[in-house]
């Protein structure tokens, strides 16, 4: 009899107490990103030095020291890809180009591994050299990530204006979530009294 009135008093705490946290966190700002490429390396340089990862049926070694870094990012443009998840080109800064052209103009022949969030995403043979400053991943990111770097980035060809422009439009339709949210919990509590 005690643990049934103890559970009665306790199954509706709980359940508002998970309730809460998803939406009372709707109005703040997405978790960033982490971002990193990192290049194809060999098992002799150590374990202190680079990590493997299993490509296909072969392992390979990568640096643990990333190439890039996510506030070289100047933008980017993302795509459905073909396994359901999304790909996008990230534009990187003035001198992380210039870093990028020469590392994968010394590294032709090996691979080139993103990380993002500390998972690997998605690796790309390097079979010439990138000039442009423009990297690219062509499967594995998750929408809510892509959420977050429109969030953090302006899209490719977008000027600082229109993006702040379009982060004004997320935080208008965010607050406007919470508070349906907020009615809607109002409306349940209207119902069960």
């Amino acid at each position: 009899m005690i643990r049934r009135t103890l559970l009665a008093v306790l199954a509706p705490a709980l359940v508002l107490t998970l309730a809460l946290p998803t939406a009372s966190g709707m109005g703040k700002r997405p978790k960033k990103n982490q971002l990193t490429f990192h290049i194809e390396s060999d098992v002799s340089d150590g374990p202190k030095m680079v990590f493997p990862l299993q490509m296909g049926n072969k392992k390979r070694f990568f640096q643990k020291t990333p190439v890039t870094f996510n506030r070289e990012i100047t933008s980017l443009k993302h795509f459905p890809a073909e396994d359901g998840t999304y790909g996008a080109t990230f534009t990187f800064s003035k001198a992380a180009r210039t870093r990028i052209a020469a590392f994968t103009n010394q590294n032709q022949g090996k691979w080139i591994v993103a990380m993002l969030n500390g998972r690997a995403v998605d690796g790309v043979y390097i079979d010439a050299a990138v000039t442009d400053g423009r990297l690219v991943i062509w499967q594995g990111i998750k929408q809510v990530e892509i959420i977050r770097f429109e969030y953090a980035l302006p899209l490719t060809g977008e000027n600082q204006k229109e993006w702040k422009k379009r982060i004004k439009g997320h935080n208008k339709q965010r607050k406007e979530a919470i508070k349906a949210a907020k009615e809607a919990q109002k409306e349940r509590n209207r119902r069960k009294s």
